[in-house]
This record gives C-alpha cells, sequence and structure tokens, in this order.
C-alpha cells in the first residue's frame, strides 16, 4: 500500500524565466565587451561600450549654437524692455514694439529647441554604454569589438538570461484539461539527472488550447537558486491532479489481462505439507480486480483485493483456479 499520485505527463525542457537580447540604439562601432559568457550580471551593470560615429560632434555644434542662441535672446530681452520702456512716450511705435516683442519670443523658442536638442544627443550618447536589462548569466556573446552596431547593422551583442528560477510547459490533453489549477504541484524529472524529480507550482494556464495539438499549456515554475539545472535540459514534466492515500498496489505481472477483464490470483487455502519442507503449499483463487492509475510497473488496484491479499506474481500466467503453488518458508520456519 502506498500514496497513489494522479498524474498528467509530458515531454518539457527547461527554459529561462526571462531572456533578453542586448544591443545599441546608437550607430557605431563596438569599442569593449566587458563580459562573456557564463558571467553573472545584475541590472543597470555596464556590459559594453560602442564608439559613436558622429554623436560627439553632434552636441559640441548644438551647444555652440545654444550659446549663440543665449546671447541672441539676451540682446532681445533688452530690445524688448527698452521698446516696452519707450512706447508710451510715442518714442517707438506700436510696430516697432511687436517687432521686438516677436524676436524675443522667437530667441526663447530657438532656446528651448536648441536644449532640447541637446538632451536627447545627450541621451543618445549615453546609451553608447550598454546595460544589463535584469539580473542573470550571459547566455550568448554574439560580437567582438570592432563590430558595427546600432539600428542600420540590426544585430545583438549579448544576451541576458535569468535562469534563478527555470520554467517548464506542459501539455494537458482536453480529458485532464478542467482539473488542472494554478497553484498544484507539480515536477520535472530529467534526462540528465536520472531518477531524481525536481518539485514545482502550476503558476499560469493558457487561455485556450492549442489548435494543432488539442492540449492546453500549463507553465510550471521550478526553484533554481543553487544553479544545478540548466536551460535546455530535456525530460518529463507532470502535474499532480489528486492523491489517493494509502492505495493497493500490484505488480504488472501479477495482474492478468484478458477480454473478460483483469483479474489476480491470491493465495486461498493452505494445503498440508510435509514436516520440514523448503516450501508451503496453497490453493490459489482468482479475483476479478478494477485497476486504476498505471505506474508503469504497478497498477494502483481499487477494488477486489484487500491489503492482506498475497497476490501471485511469479508464473501466474500458467495459473489456473484451484491450482496449488509453493511459496518459499523463511528459514527460521523451516527449523
Amino acid at each position: 500500500m502506498k500514496d497513489v499520485h494522479v498524474e498528467v505527463r509530458a515531454p518539457v525542457d527547461l527554459r529561462p524565466l526571462a531572456q533578453a537580447d542586448v544591443g545599441s540604439k546608437t550607430l557605431g562601432y563596438l569599442d569593449a565587451v566587458l563580459v562573456d559568457r557564463g558571467d553573472r550580471v545584475r541590472r543597470g551593470q555596464l556590459l559594453a561600450l560602442v564608439r559613436p560615429s558622429d554623436l560627439p560632434d553632434q552636441l559640441s555644434a548644438a551647444r555652440g549654437s545654444l550659446e549663440q542662441t543665449r546671447a541672441t535672446l539676451a540682446l532681445a530681452r533688452a530690445n524688448a524692455e527698452r521698446a516696452t520702456n519707450l512706447a508710451p512716450s510715442g518714442v517707438v511705435s506700436q510696430q516697432e514694439l511687436q517687432q521686438a516683442m516677436a524676436a524675443q519670443a522667437a530667441a526663447e523658442a530657438q532656446e528651448k529647441a536648441l536644449s532640447a536638442q541637446i538632451g536627447a544627443l545627450a541621451t543618445r550618447l549615453g546609451e553608447t554604454r550598454i546595460t544589463s536589462p535584469l539580473d542573470g548569466v550571459v547566455w550568448q556573446r554574439r560580437l567582438d569589438p570592432g563590430a558595427l552596431v546600432g539600428l542600420a547593422s540590426g544585430t545583438t551583442i549579448l544576451t541576458v538570461a535569468r535562469i534563478d528560477t527555470l520554467r517548464a510547459f506542459v501539455a494537458v490533453n482536453e480529458r485532464f484539461a478542467t482539473r488542472v489549477q494554478i497553484g498544484q504541484s507539480a515536477f520535472v524529472e530529467l534526462d540528465a539527472l536520472g531518477d531524481k524529480r525536481v518539485e514545482g507550482k502550476v503558476v499560469r494556464l493558457a487561455p485556450g488550447f492549442d489548435a494543432t495539438t488539442r492540449t492546453l499549456e500549463a507553465e510550471v515554475r521550478i526553484d533554481n537558486s543553487d544553479g544545478a539545472l540548466r536551460p535546455g535540459m530535456y525530460g518529463r514534466g507532470g502535474i499532480v491532479l489528486e492523491t489517493h492515500p494509502k492505495a493497493i498496489v500490484v505488480p504488472v505481472a501479477g495482474v492478468q489481462i484478458s477480454e473478460k477483464g483483469r483479474s489476480c490470483f491470491v493465495l486461498a487455502a493452505e494445503v498440508p505439507a510435509p514436516a520440514g519442507a523448503p516450501h508451503a503449499l496453497y490453493k490459489v483463487a482468482r479475483r476479478a480486480v478494477q485497476t486504476g492509475v498505471d505506474g508503469g510497473d504497478w497498477f494502483e488496484v481499487t477494488s477486489g483485493l484487500t491489503a492482506d491479499d498475497q497476490v501471485v506474481v511469479a508464473g501466474a500466467d500458467g495459473l489456473a483456479e484451484g491450482t496449488t503453488v509453493r511459496v518459499p518458508r523463511p528459514a527460521a520456519a523451516r527449523q
């Protein structure tokens, strides 16, 4: 007897919790790459430097134009103030006053435009410092210093992945889909780890069925804080739908399957055996059984047997109702 888990299983592979391709928005040449594949990085950490083609010259020219515009603005403000003071006495006409005010407004607008341009250029220049978008490890390094990067080349410098938590997607068929819920226990058995089972939880369900496979994807997340698991590992994932506590299980060899159903041979009445014989003798009886979960090398028996029944396994294929079988006695009993 043991606790039997009702599970749904499917092939899976482990995937990172998050993954991002890191590139450059600014056209230029890759000046330095400060990390390599397998390095751990933090969000905001400097990963690479790009040498822009003409941004520094554009920024210097814009700053020069801004200084010139500020001088023009100072003169325009002085002229507008003078015209405002002289207009009431008639020394300055209304047209000249309006022209002075318009010149001041134009100089102020040009100053704001140049200030915004300088801010945009400074931002683009700051983007030549490529930083990590998340905590994780460098998954791939694609380029070396000297490569052309930016919008024109459309290339990725590095790929960063978060692997402290991994995820797997279990395909659930329609028969079990309504029984799968968020928060249920799940597991992954990986080929690389042999029979070791890694526990997880169902955290998300797809909103609909895949039109091709007619299955529902359930996302299972697995803790990998110790780094023992690696994305790309292949195995089988499962979700525990329910548990049957203290269920009766029988080895597959002990269950006879025929067109009439399933049955087991159990020890019935003991037959007298010679004194000191190494075996006890028993008549067997056939019991019709109902099976539940198929565990691969065992069946869950839901009816037809009790926990005290002794089931014949070896040679059961050649038995019939009332056949006598030999059961080895323990050494102490023979003495």
